[in-house]
């Protein structure tokens, strides 16, 4: 009885093979296996290599003895139209030297022929994660483009609190380039006082909640405080989604500005972890000389006469 997957979407696989009792063999599987699955056979490299040109496959499933060519010719003919196309070696042709070269052309996978029924649930299988893998890359790569190309600050922290992105307009608002965000920890654009208000308030309250929003104090381009509208979401990996509503530049420096400074990237020490940690000193040290040496000889009275 043909089983229909859980995503229900149809996938094409266009099965390259010479034999086409074999391949008839496969289809019938296929139908029977996944019914989502659509075979189509073709017995030469030339052929397939038409129809992928002219049509739209989800999966090539080739042998590679084929009567004009090997499966590795069609790999690289394939990998020329589409390079991430999933494309399964399903051979008899069994040999560590033929598997080193099909994963050297960049073969998705690699299956061997084998007696039984069982080979053919394998290849399903092989074919549908692939498939399914290749679907979400590209819904990723859609919805990272998205968020590169919108004019709303975005950037998306991972658990450790580094930057795994950071689109154009989140990186302006620290005059940087989306690079120069991304590997970078959090708490590198922060003052000491507000690193210490998100760890002890914020973020607790975000990992509680799911959500905060609010303003904060960062430091922005040419290492100017900047007063920002902050929205952060959670997520299920315990990073965070950071969007800057706004932002409003402070005209009056804070007197921790100066001893602050290490902690911003464009000081130089970004990545150095007793930089941006959380035992960074007060913003004023409390090591600084008093301005008035005690130990200094009284200061002379004009009006002294002796």
């Amino acid at each position: 009885m043909a089983q229909r997957t859980a995503s229900g979407d149809r996938i094409r696989v266009l099965h390259v093979e010479d034999d086409e009792a074999f391949a008839d063999l496969t289809a019938a599987y296929f139908e029977r296996l996944d019914a989502d699955i659509r075979h189509e056979a073709v017995r030469t490299v030339g052929a397939a290599r038409r129809r992928c040109r002219g049509e739209s496959f989800d999966a090539v499933v080739c042998d590679y003895d084929l009567p004009d060519g090997t499966g590795i010719d069609l790999l690289e003919r394939v990998r020329e139209i589409d390079p991430e196309l999933p494309f399964v070696l399903f051979t008899g042709k069994g040999s560590e030297e033929v598997a080193s070269e099909a994963i050297s052309a960049g073969v998705t996978d690699y299956l061997q022929k084998r007696g039984g029924t069982d080979q053919y649930e394998v290849l399903v299988n092989r074919i549908r994660n692939a498939v399914d893998r290749h679907r979400l890359m590209r819904q990723v790569d859609r919805a990272v483009a998205a968020l590169e190309a919108a004019s709303e600050p975005i950037g998306i922290l991972g658990a450790d609190g580094t930057y795994l992105f950071a689109n154009e307009a989140y990186a302006s608002v620290y005059g940087l380039a989306p690079d120069d965000v991304v590997g970078t920890h959090w708490r590198a654009f922060y003052p000491d006082e507000e690193v210490d208000r998100f760890v002890e308030e914020i973020l607790p309250r975000v990992t509680a909640e799911g959500y905060w929003s609010g303003e904060a104090v960062v430091y922005g381009a040419d290492d100017r405080l900047v007063r920002e509208r902050l929205a952060l979401t959670h997520t299920t990996d315990g990073g965070h989604v950071c969007i800057v509503r706004e932002t409003e530049p402070i005209e009056e420096s804070s007197p921790n500005v100066a001893s602050a400074d290490a902690t911003h990237p464009n000081a130089g020490d970004r990545d150095d972890p007793d930089v941006v940690g959380s035992d960074a000193p007060d913003a004023v040290g409390s090591d600084a000389p008093d301005p008035v040496d005690s130990d200094a000889p009284d200061a002379v009275d004009p009006d002294r006469t002796d």
